[in-house]
C-alpha cells in the first residue's frame, strides 16, 4: 500500500516537473528547475525499478543518467533561447 502512495507521488512530481520551463527565468531559477527535474526522474526510476522490475536494477543509474541528460539539454536550449530572445528585444528597442 505504501508503495502505491510513493509511486503516485513520484509520478505526480515527475509530471509537474515536465510542465516547468526555464524560458526567461533567472539563472538560479533555471538551475533549480533542472535540478528538481533530475531529482524527479531519479526518484521515479528508482521506485519503478526497485519494486516493479528488480531484474533491471543494475541499469538504474544508466537509465537515470539518460533521462537526466534530456532535462539538462532542454534546460541549456531554453537558456540559449532566453538569451537570444532578450538580446533580440534589446536590439529592437535601441534602433
Amino acid at each position: 500500500m505504501f508503495f502505491y502512495i510513493e509511486m503516485t507521488a513520484a509520478v505526480v512530481f515527475f509530471f509537474a516537473m515536465l510542465t516547468r520551463t526555464c524560458f526567461l527565468k533567472s539563472r538560479w531559477q533555471q538551475l533549480m528547475t533542472v535540478a528538481l527535474q533530475i531529482i524527479s526522474v531519479w526518484c521515479l526510476v528508482h521506485l519503478f525499478l526497485t519494486h516493479v522490475y528488480p531484474e533491471f536494477l543494475f541499469a538504474k543509474n544508466v537509465i537515470s543518467v539518460c533521462f537526466s541528460t534530456v532535462f539538462i539539454l532542454s534546460g541549456l536550449k531554453e537558456h540559449y533561447e532566453s538569451v537570444a530572445y532578450l538580446s533580440h528585444q534589446h536590439d529592437t528597442t535601441t534602433k
